[in-house]
């Protein structure tokens, strides 16, 4: 009996055998990189390959200006948005506000480059008073009135909305 006992345990015994504990289904986790192989890993040092490759690209935009032009005697505005240059965007709101001569002399009051512009206007005494800004998207009309309202002047309102040259 002890010996067909033997026997049998014998039989049984075959089929047993070791297993690395680097290999299976736990190789591929990061946190085992130090014990064997594992594809996860960066087998130089033995440390994970969790590295972030950063790529710097430089996008040059173009700057977009815009200016105002204004007749001091007659009131009459004209300007430009999204020029490529400050000479194109004087050049183009001093013709939009003289019309071919009619309404000579215009002069630039303000310009931007990659901003937005934005007028005001309130009576000062007996006159109107008008008040030019360039800033940034949103900021303009809060402080032409802002100035407006700085100088005294009654009755302040935007006269020329918010405009802006942004590429």
């Amino acid at each position: 009996m002890k010996k067909l006992l033997l026997i049998l345990l014998g039989c049984l015994s075959l089929n047993v055998h070791a297993v690395h504990p680097t290999q299976g289904p736990l190789q591929q986790h990061p946190a085992l990189c130090n014990y064997g192989y594992n594809p996860n890993c960066n087998q130089r040092n033995g440390s994970t390959n969790n590295e972030t490759m950063i790529i710097h690209t430089t996008v040059n935009v173009p700057s977009k200006y815009g200016a105002l032009a204004v007749n001091r005697k007659t009131g009459i505005t004209g300007g430009s948005l999204n020029a490529n240059s400050k000479a194109e965007a004087i050049r183009n709101a001093l013709r939009t506000c003289e019309k071919g001569g009619s309404n000579a002399p215009c002069k630039i009051v303000t310009w931007v480059r990659n901003g937005c512009i934005a007028g005001a206007q309130g009576k000062l005494g007996s006159k109107w008073k008008k008040f030019y800004a360039a800033r940034g998207r949103g900021q303009v009309e809060s402080t032409v009135m802002k100035q407006c309202k700085a100088s005294g002047a009654s009755n302040c309102e935007i006269a020329i909305p918010e405009g802006c040259s942004i590429p």
